[in-house]
């Protein structure tokens, strides 16, 4: 379905306003859910924000008016971005998403991004069984995700109800320095640590 979980919508909200990133990607666009979280915050917390969705099926695009939402309307398969080797994002955004592709694609694409973001924040359900939707092929869940697949990457990972969200590090420096003293929120902590490369073990 064209809609995501919205277990993490607080925590994403919440990573927007502590990294103030300059350029975010959605990965996965389809209605755009955290593009509209993005600009909301980017207008409270007065920064500018450069938005870049990536959506492999155009009737999305259209149907939920991507254009008026992001900068950037990409209509591709996302593992296309690897042929942009000078893509650089504060911030990646892979929305309910990632279980959608294949497995090893799923691994290349990460890869490829860990060396061109600063961070990444995956978010998926687990053992949630989907086919296509109304005809959109590109619906079904073909891949399975667990803790074993992102033990290589300096990350965190947090779980609500059925819903898995890992914040990955990557290799870009970030906009802004956040320590837990200076926003206390857990999300800050996570970023804290993940920068300070003091992740616990899973």
């Amino acid at each position: 379905m064209p809609f995501s979980y919205n277990a993490f919508d607080d925590y994403v909200g919440t990573l927007f306003k502590l990294l103030k990133p300059l350029r975010i990607c959605d990965i996965g666009a389809v209605a755009g859910k955290y593009g509209t979280i993005a600009r909301r915050v980017a207008a409270q917390e007065n920064f500018s924000t450069h938005l870049t969705a990536i959506e492999i099926d155009p009737a999305y695009v259209k149907r939920f008016n991507l254009a008026k939402i992001y900068d950037e309307v990409i209509m591709e398969d996302a593992i296309c971005m690897i042929h942009k080797p000078r893509l650089r994002f504060d911030l990646v955004i892979f929305g309910d998403c990632i279980e959608h592709m294949r497995k090893s694609i799923g691994v290349d694409l990460i890869n490829f991004l860990i060396y061109r973001s600063g961070y990444i924040c995956v978010i998926y359900p687990d053992a949630c069984v989907q086919d296509d939707w109304e005809g959109h092929a590109a619906e079904a869940h073909i891949s399975t995700w667990g803790l074993e697949d992102f033990k290589s990457w300096n990350t965190l990972h947090h779980r609500r109800s059925k819903i898995n969200l890992f914040l990955i590090k990557g290799y870009q420096p970030s906009q802004v320095t956040i320590t837990a003293s200076t926003a206390p929120e857990s999300v800050a902590e996570d970023i804290h640590q993940i920068a300070a490369g003091c992740c616990p073990k899973f």
